[in-house]
């Protein structure tokens, strides 16, 4: 089974169901498992996973219409949850990363915006070097002191992709914190649907 790296704008690791003890599964083996998830929105075919593309698959096999779905897969068993309050809850643990998505997706596009810039400005710098070959020393001085302006300009665009990419670094550090507590917010609310008779097994 090949992992799934990226379905849509988000993708968060559940390292593991440990609450889903109903299972019978050791102590041990509970730690050396990873399960797997798949969480459909409402009306549409976003989803946030963490898992296989045969849990996918399966998680859509089960899927009646657009309907919101929480598919969880742990030691061999799979259960879905169709409670809406869960659903709701499920759903909440995710909206801070989107938030932090978006800020990240601004923030590339600026990045994009100044590696044009640069780009251009590095096509402006190769015409004046081809110039120099034939120039006269006046030509010459003068295509110097417009490279030297050109250089410039590139530095300060430098310092700005640099600061971007700091920028970024910081957000993601934030979403692998904010995508641990989720982990355990996500393993805590299906531990609750299990007890409280939420999830109906599907193997």
């Amino acid at each position: 089974m090949k992992p799934i790296a990226s379905l849509n704008r988000r993708r968060i690791p559940l390292a593991g169901l440990a609450a889903l003890a109903a299972l019978a599964m050791s102590p041990a083996a509970m730690a050396a498992d990873h399960g797997s998830y798949v969480l459909f929105e409402p009306g549409s075919d976003s989803i946030s996973m963490s898992g296989s593309s045969d849990d996918l698959g399966r998680a859509r096999a089960l899927r009646v219409g657009n309907e919101a779905l929480l598919y969880v897969r742990q030691g061999g068993a799979a259960y879905i949850i169709r409670d809406p309050t869960t659903l709701r809850r499920a759903r909440a643990l995710f909206e801070p990363q989107e938030a932090l998505g978006a800020q990240q997706a601004e923030l590339g596009s600026r990045q994009a915006e100044l590696g044009s810039r640069q780009a251009a400005l590095g096509s402006q710098q190769a015409e004046l070097g081809s110039r120099q070959a034939d120039a006269t020393p006046r030509q010459a001085a003068d295509l110097a002191r417009q490279q030297s302006e050109l250089a410039q300009r590139q530095g300060e665009l430098g310092h700005q992709q640099a600061a971007l990419g700091e920028q970024q670094s910081a957000l993601g550090r934030e979403q692998s914190r904010l995508a641990r507590v989720a982990q355990d917010q996500l393993e805590a609310l299906v531990a609750d649907a299990m007890r409280r008779g939420l999830a109906q097994r599907v193997d």
